[in-house]
């Protein structure tokens, strides 16, 4: 048991250095391809803010499609769902 403990101990002390050295070299790494990209999405968006800092003061409202075609083009995406779902049904239908 006593010659075990001095083995260990003797590993040990042969072990030891190489794992200090090995933590040390570990901080000595250059940046990651993360850390290089740190930061940038707030300086985009800092960036879009400043096109057109005085874009919040105006009274109007942004212009988009007028109320009925609105209505009708959600009419016509929802419609386009539906004819999906039918076909799909028809083809699993078809199928068995």
């Amino acid at each position: 048991m006593e010659n075990q403990d001095k083995d260990i101990l003797r590993v040990g002390r042969r072990l030891l250095p190489v794992l200090l050295l090995g933590l040390g070299l570990a901080g000595c790494y250059g940046p990651s391809a993360l850390e290089l990209d740190y930061g940038n999405s707030v300086r985009n968006n800092i960036a879009q803010q400043l096109v057109n800092p005085r874009a919040g003061l105006t009274p109007t409202p942004a212009v988009g499609l007028p109320p009925q075609a609105a209505v009708n083009e959600l009419e016509k995406y929802d419609k386009s769902f539906k004819a999906e779902e039918k076909k799909a049904l028809e083809m699993k239908l078809l199928s068995q």
